[in-house]
């Protein structure tokens, strides 16, 4: 069991909105983000980080805003939560992998 586990709601990808995700988000980022399959597309993630809301996809960070969020609700296959860690906003302050040269 995780440390810091995020609220035992789950975002139901039948009755998600753009304003529950954004509030989810606001309460649980920045260590977790939302990791969404689109009916109609590649899987993004989505987060508060820095202050902002951003979507990661197609290895691009882009900051979204709310009508974003609500269009990428209405589209959503799947919901579920990932730590920062394990998502693509994670920033690598420490390059001390044991690589050489």
């Amino acid at each position: 069991m995780s440390e810091s586990e995020p609220p035992a709601d789950e975002l139901d990808r039948d009755t998600i909105t753009g304003n529950g995700i954004a509030n989810w988000l606001n309460a649980n980022g920045p260590e977790w983000v939302l990791w969404i399959e689109p009916l109609d597309g590649d899987p993004e993630y989505l987060g508060f980080v820095d202050g902002r809301f951003k979507v990661a996809k197609d290895d691009e960070i882009i900051p979204v805003a709310l009508h974003y969020i609500s269009d990428l609700a209405d589209r959503a296959r799947r919901v579920e939560h990932r730590s920062l860690a394990e998502s693509p906003f994670t920033v690598d302050d420490e390059d001390d992998d044991g690589e050489d040269g």
